[in-house]
């Protein structure tokens, strides 16, 4: 994953890429650089032997400014993003470079020095740059406040007004371009968003409850809908009776009577035979029938049971074929339909025996294309059609609110016609209207989950998770009208009480089902005024849904802000032009893709058409493989390799738009990626209105962000090209943004707004005059007084319902004024109401911030180096393992794998606490110094396979560990500290660890198989035991991993504390012992503590409080360094560890030894060989050499190993350089200067020939032909 950096420091000296220095950009940390794009700051001191890299706790806000600012102050390095610290590490120490080498550094903007394959897209406003680390409270700045120039401390101030004064091009000869942007406002609220597990605003909590509580948002609605009948062309034979309509009719009005919701019912009969004698199937596409796999869904006597794919049929003999005759036995796909006849309406009937999917004559059509047929729209109604479904449990289908398709002609509801308005099935219909109206199962959280750590599994009832309504408690999929039995859930819960049984979206009969929740009235009310508004007959505008908010107060003066209505719609509705739907306030015209095409042929599944790329995104999940996308994918004949895209243009989507406009942006949302492919898109073509076409190159993307470029085209673009030889790929949808003020927007007015205070203004009005912007602030207010402010859309004559009340005493204090009020039940107030900046816009802290101060300085705290007091039992990072009280932690103290070698992975590392506090998934491979803090399986490579007893035999097992603990103890958990959780992305099943205790009699006992994760690290596993006997004591644990990625740091036994611990042990591990057992015997030794012998301590601290337990404080002499007996490092450089003695056992021994620098690498000084002739530990001296045609430049090539075990700063350098050209005959040498030696890479010397001669070609030198 490359590194794009925005601005850094880069060596120039060398030729070679190196990351010395700093840079400050985006880096995506997953699926080798397509996800997870983050902003990062990385820094290399001319000593350290890596860099160190600081990255963002979230990924970046694309299409937004950032205030960027990085420090480091010789210790610490810190990333701040908009003045909140998301980041901090250590890791690098001192100056970055010696006082010589400073002419050896450049500071770049907008990419680093190595090539052009790593260069930032983007705007810079400025930079300044300091001597010294600022605070955090100094970086509080908002945008693009200039720096003064005469500031303290201040190294350089750049603005970008006049770069010729301070910049150079550094690559391609020219300035970048500049634009002069007016200082955008910075926001005061982003629009309110899905929680994680949402869609849409309308699962925003905050937003949700509002309708709950404020009841004029759920005031009385009339929703139009319309039932699509179908019938021969003389009107007989119509698909449902009257007598079913009405009935159903009035079930649907009694049931959403109550919620102040009424439905009006039109007819729709379509008199058209050929449509009417087909049998419509629900969920059954043409193309699946005889793909050679039956498809349930398509097992159907009208389909010949999937074309024969769900029933062998007889034998046909090949004189029945194409005899005039249709043969049920020869009607199937691999007959090829009896050669045609099953589908000739001269032979038979064909309504009955045309199975073939390419015969316009077929018996049978999906739902789909009957509704291409009809082509009936679902702006103004919800459109009712009927399809027979093959099995029971489909008893209709429906679409969600936040589909595309939800307002088109695809949209609608599907219902099964024999059971529409029949006694006992009345409820499918509301059910299904349910989840037109936004509902889910209630039992999604439960039984419609991904798997256990699924983050919307639902345990508990929840807003946030599982059907995002608190008041239907957790429930499985259950047909009964009771709570259901309990059962083994396969995530571990087995009773499930105050179900929601009688809920209309639970799967319970007509008999048991009777009501709906007010937290899904709520969400229903949310959606008719989110996506349905031309549903209903009022031509009311939308409400808006939130109180307004106080953005500030002075003593004679209140300022409020709101946000627009829910629906989004800023101009005026007129019902003939919808194009103002997609203006923005500023003019900008939006629109998604209108027409695709690709001249690749489609996958024979017919999935990933180009039509997929068409209208607005769809695609659930980013970076993961969808349907609801174009990819140029194509298997051949059920192959399972893929069809690569041809040269030299590779694969084509071409995009058309609509409305060809001046375009100022277009956005791509490329959501799958292959990890492998470089540039992911090969070339985009821009196609203007006349014809044109503007090829703008290959770029890099992300699946997880929407790719967005910017057009400075003086034509109209009408459509695109995208190019890809990526032939995993998947395009969503691209937008095209059109310049401010689009002729489109033209005719379409603002909507305005009109605020209504209680008590009312002092002229009497309880109401202000219209305005068009969406802040107010009221002059006309004494303090202590109580004011109620309401907002009211006004949209031509016809005023919204006004919103929910702000009720606010003024003078009072409220979240945004930077003072952190208890009473308001504040935690922080950083002086703004954003979200993800630490401090919420509610002024609670959010995960994983801490806040300090007034205004609040928010960070990230856990990995921050700092053990606070409130992290000390959560954060593993910063204050290392928690063992709660009363409790008492075994660490391994010896270890076996399935796989021994001491030397590259010794199964040894796992004993003792965790060095390494991290868990990484996706590891590609595993660097050095993890390996000597981890346990990883080793690779199974060839040159252990001949030693028989040095390599165990795998046999079935796999790859498993096993630890033995110092005491046999009775256990409560066993706590798995992971460095690595084994997976692969893209991979399901989830890595899982079988884990086995054995007691001291050598009895097995196990503990079930569990899922590795990163995020519940450590893995703890709970030790349940019977009450009849006394529990075993159990001496090792055997864990088999299932995944040869995984990585352990630690393994521990947590037991009881046991009161009086100087209490005879009462057996310990023995020492020397054959094979893989953990033999526990009578403890050796007197039993008395003697104080340990330490070869080079330079303290030695020991305490006793009695003969047979004793505590030590060790530390080493300067120059030398902790390491436990296991070769295992301790920690970074740890200076001081406490030795504890039991009995006479010491709980581990270490030793002290010497620092060693080892050998300098070659990135510590390029072109150069090293030479040490004493040695390389503490204070010992190498010199470093040129090798030619490098030339050192400098005097002192000496190098100090000093006592962290780095060399000293550098003070010279190598530089590559190119001695005097060679004398040329008959030619004169125009640049004098090329007589000297040492010229710099890159430097041209010209010659002019004498009269009377020309130049030659060089034979020796050229390729013959």
């Amino acid at each position: 994953p490359h590194p794009r950096p925005a601005a850094g420091v880069f060596n120039n000296c060398s030729h070679s890429a190196s990351d010395k220095g700093w840079a400050l950009g985006i880096r995506a940390l997953q699926l080798g650089g397509k996800k997870d794009a983050r902003f990062f700051f990385s820094l290399r001191t001319d000593r350290a032997a890596s860099a160190t890299e600081v990255t963002s706790h979230g990924r970046y806000r694309p299409e937004a400014w950032t205030h960027l600012a990085a420090s480091y102050d010789g210790r610490w390095m810190a990333l701040y993003v908009d003045g909140v610290r998301v980041g901090r590490s250590g890791g690098q120490e001192g100056a970055l470079h010696s006082a010589f080498m400073s002419s050896c550094h450049t500071l770049l903007l907008g990419g680093d020095a190595w090539g052009t394959s790593h260069t930032f897209r983007g705007h810079l406003a400025g930079l300044a740059l300091w001597h010294g680390a600022l605070p955090q409270s100094h970086l509080q700045r908002s945008f693009p406040e200039e720096v003064a120039g005469e500031t303290a401390g201040l190294a350089l101030a750049a603005g970008f007004a006049a770069p010729e004064e301070c910049w150079m091009p550094f690559r391609e000869g020219a300035f970048p371009q500049q634009w002069v942007l007016l200082s955008p406002p910075s926001p005061i609220l982003r629009p309110l968003g899905p929680p994680a597990c949402g869609q849409t605003a309308c699962d925003n909590v905050e937003l949700v409850s509002h309708y709950n509580r404020h009841w004029p948002l759920r005031g009385w609605k009339a929703v139009r809908y319309r039932v699509v009948n179908l019938a021969e062309d003389d009107g007989g034979r119509p698909t449902v009776s009257w007598e079913q309509i009405w009935r159903q009719h009035r079930a649907l009005s009694e049931a959403f009577r109550p919620y102040n919701i009424s439905w009006q019912l039109s007819l729709l009969e379509v008199h058209n035979s050929s449509l009417r004698r087909r049998a419509v199937l629900l969920g059954c596409e043409p193309s699946k029938v005889g793909n050679e796999r039956c498809d349930p869904e398509c097992e159907h006597p009208l389909t010949g049971y999937d074309g024969g794919d769900c029933r062998r049929p007889g034998r046909c003999f090949s004189w029945k074929r194409r005899d005039g005759v249709c043969h049920g036995e020869c009607n199937n796909m691999l007959d090829d339909f009896d050669d045609g006849d099953c589908c000739d309406p001269r032979a038979t009937d064909v309504t009955k025996t045309c199975f073939d999917p390419d015969s316009p004559q077929r018996a049978y059509m999906s739902v789909k294309e009957l509704k291409e047929a009809l082509q009936l729209n679902s702006t103004h109604f919800l459109n009712v059609y009927f399809a027979s479904s093959v099995r029971e449990e489909l008893a209709g289908a429906a679409t969600w609110p936040w589909d595309k398709e939800a307002l088109s002609h695809l949209g609608g509801v599907v219902l099964n016609p024999a059971y529409y308005g029949m006694q006992g099935h009345t409820n499918t219909m509301i059910h299904e209207v349910g989840h037109v109206l936004g509902l889910y199962h209630v039992f999604k959280g439960v039984s419609e989950r991904e798997s256990c750590d699924d983050p919307c599994r639902e345990t508990t009832p929840s807003m946030e998770t599982g059907d995002l309504c608190a008041d239907t408690a957790p429930t499985p999929k259950s047909k009964l009208c009771r709570d259901p039995d309990p059962t083994n859930d396969t995530c571990g819960q087995t009773h499930f009480t105050g179900t929601p049984f009688n809920n209309y979206m639970s799967y319970t009969d007509d008999d048991c089902t009777n009501s709906f929740t007010p937290n899904q009235v709520a969400r229903m009310h949310c959606y008719l005024d989110l996506v349905y508004q031309r549903w209903g007959h009022s031509r009311k505008p939308a409400p808006i849904p939130i109180p307004p908010m106080v953005t500030g107060q002075t003593h004679d003066s209140l300022s409020i802000y709101w946000l627009p209505p829910i629906s989004g719609v800023l101009h005026e509705s007129r019902e003939q032009d919808t194009l103002c739907d997609s203006c923005a306030e500023d003019g900008t015209f939006r629109q998604f893709v209108h027409e695709a095409s690709s001249p690749r042929v489609c996958d024979s599944s017919g999935y990933w058409t180009p039509e997929e790329a068409e209208g607005p995104p769809d695609v659930d999940q980013p970076c993961e493989p969808s349907l609801q996308a174009w990819s140029p994918e194509l298997h051949l004949y059920d192959m399972n390799m893929t069809v690569p895209c041809p040269q030299p243009h590779g694969c084509i989507l071409e995009l058309r738009f609509l409305h060809p406009v001046h375009p100022d942006s277009l956005t791509l949302w490329t959501t799958y990626l292959s990890t492998g492919s470089p540039k992911a898109l090969s070339d985009i073509e821009i196609l203007t209105e006349q014809g044109d076409s503007i090829h703008l190159g290959p770029l890099d993307t992300f699946c997880d962000v929407p790719f967005t470029v910017k057009l400075n085209i003086p034509k109209k673009m009408s459509g695109v090209k995208i190019y890809t030889f990526d032939e995993r790929m998947e395009i969503d949808t691209a937008l095209l943004t059109s310049r401010p003020h689009s002729s489109l927007c033209s005719a379409c007015r603002l909507i305005q707004y009109r605020v209504l205070r209680e008590p009312p203004f002092a002229d009497g009005s309880p109401a202000t005059p219209l305005q068009g912007h969406r802040q107010f602030t009221d002059t006309e207010v004494t303090p202590g007084q109580v004011y109620h402010y309401q907002v009211q859309v006004v949209s031509g004559t016809t005023s919204g319902e006004a919103s929910p009340p702000l009720v606010h005493v003024h003078g009072a204090p409220y979240c945004g004024d930077g003072k952190v009020t208890t009473s308001l039940e504040e935690e922080c107030d950083d002086g703004d109401l954003l979200d993800g900046d630490g401090c919420s816009r509610k002024c609670k802290k959010e995960k994983g911030f801490n806040c300090v101060g007034e205004p609040s300085l928010c960070y990230v705290h856990d990995g921050d180096g700092v053990c606070e007091p409130f992290e000390e039992t959560s954060s593993l990072l910063d204050c290392g393992p928690h063992t709660p009280e009363g409790y008492v932690d075994l660490w391994a103290v010896r270890a076996y794998a399935s796989q021994q070698d001491a030397k590259s992975c010794p199964a040894s590392i796992v004993t003792g606490e965790p060095v390494v506090k991290v868990c990484k998934s996706h590891l590609h491979e595993v660097p050095r110094d993890l390996l000597q803090a981890a346990w990883f399986p080793c690779a199974p490579s060839q040159e252990n396979a001949q030693d028989p007893n040095q390599k165990m035999l795998l046999g079935d097992e796999g790859v498993w560990l096993k630890v033995c603990f110092e005491r046999a103890a009775v256990p409560t958990s066993l706590l798995l500290f992971l460095a690595s959780s084994g997976s692969v992305p893209g991979q399901q099943p989830r890595p899982v660890v079988a884990v086995q205790l054995t007691d001291t009699d050598g009895q097995n006992r196990s503990l079930g198989t569990y899922e590795l994760s990163c995020q519940h690290n450590p893995l703890v596993i709970n030790v349940t035991h019977s009450q009849e006997e006394p529990p075993p004591q159990a001496a090792s644990v055997l864990l088999n991993f299932s995944s040869p990625l995984v990585g352990i740091a630690a393994v521990a036994l947590r037991t009881l504390a046991q009161p009086g611990s100087s209490a005879p042990l009462s057996s310990c591990l023995l020492q020397h012992q054959e094979g893989c057992s953990c033999a526990h015997g009578a403890c050796v030794g007197s039993g008395t503590c003697t104080q340990p012998l330490l070869a080079h301590a330079a303290t030695l601290n020991c305490s006793s409080d009695g003969p047979g337990h004793m505590r030590c404080a060790v530390s080493c002499e300067k120059g030398f360094v902790l390491h436990s007996s296991a070769g295992k490092r301790l920690g970074s450089m740890q200076q001081e560890v406490v030795l504890t003695c039991s009995l006479g056992q010491w709980d581990r021994s270490v030793t002290c030894d010497p620092v060693d620098c080892r050998v300098p690498g070659q990135s510590h000084v390029y072109y150069a060989k090293f030479s040490c002739p004493v040695g390389t530990t503490y204070l010992q001296r190498c010199s470093f050499s040129c090798i030619p045609p490098a030339k050192l430049q400098g005097t002192n090539q000496w190098l100090t190993c000093l006592e962290d075990g780095l060399w000293s700063l550098p003070e010279a350098y190598c530089k590559l350089e190119c001695g005097a050209p060679p004398a040329v005959a008959n030619a004169k040498l125009l640049v004098p200067r090329c007589l000297q030696g040492s010229h710099d890479v890159g430097s041209v010397c010209r010659y002019k020939c004498k009269p009377g001669y020309h130049v030659a070609e060089n034979t020796a030198d050229k390729p013959k032909k």
